[in-house]
């Protein structure tokens, strides 16, 4: 089977948070923090809308959060050295990539940042007790914890759809997917870069640069592995 069967297997929508704004966010806009909309006067509530560093850096990092998951989940499956050694390479470099996101958003890098809304399951729940129509008119939608959330069903539902693989599948399907996500990544960092200001574009440089180098190295793993199953099948 060749690769591009296994890259329409990435199944996981990965979503960079974005701030819902009536107007358009400038390259290089500096961006205020966000205040709460009550008693604010007309117009108000979608000029603070907009996201901030903190916030994009924050979802930025679940992102790396997720792949690193999946990513140690692979060292742990797969009988493959080169498999291996190409997720320990994704975790490793994700790892570095949340250490310089910790400058925008602290708790970036912190191990349990993807798990941690355990801690505020009762404010979640006295949430989605309410009505849509009230969700919306009052409590809002939190940017960061709706991309929390995605990101950990992303790790669960990939993770229950390599366990359902052999041996070899399992192989091919991981590195399909690490080239559907690494290619949605570049996507969203590509435009990124045109709305973040001075101080966090030489990271998204960085990013796209690195997210460039994955693919390489997949698309060249992934060939390998085809190579091998021809072998196999040939005898």
């Amino acid at each position: 089977m060749k690769f591009r069967r296994f890259v329409s297997s990435s199944f996981c929508t990965i979503v960079l948070c974005s701030g819902v704004s009536a107007q358009e966010v400038k390259p290089n806009q500096t961006v205020l923090p966000q205040q709460p909309i009550a008693n604010q006067g007309p117009g108000k509530a979608a000029a603070n809308a907009l996201i901030t560093p903190q916030q994009l850096a924050a979802c930025w990092a679940l992102d790396n959060h997720e792949e690193i998951a999946l990513a140690k989940f692979a060292v742990e499956k797969s009988n493959n050295k080169d498999v291996a050694d190409f997720a320990k390479m994704i975790s490793e470099e994700h790892q570095s990539c949340l250490k310089k996101l910790s400058k925008f958003a602290p708790d970036a890098s912190r191990e349990g940042y993807l798990t941690e809304n355990e801690r505020n399951s009762e404010k979640s729940d006295a949430v989605l007790s309410q009505s849509p129509t009230a969700r919306g008119s009052t409590a809002g939608i939190d940017m960061t914890q709706l991309q929390r959330e995605i990101a950990q069903q992303c790790v669960a539902d990939s993770k229950k759809y390599l366990n359902g693989k052999d041996e070899a599948e399992f192989d091919k399907c991981f590195v399909g997917m690490q080239i559907g996500k690494h290619a949605a990544m570049h996507t969203k960092l590509v435009v990124l870069q045109r709305h973040v200001g001075p101080e966090m574009q030489p990271m998204v440089s960085e990013g796209i640069q690195a997210i460039v180098k994955h693919m390489k190295a997949a698309e060249s793993l992934m060939e390998k592995l085809d190579t091998l199953d021809a072998k196999v099948a040939s005898k």
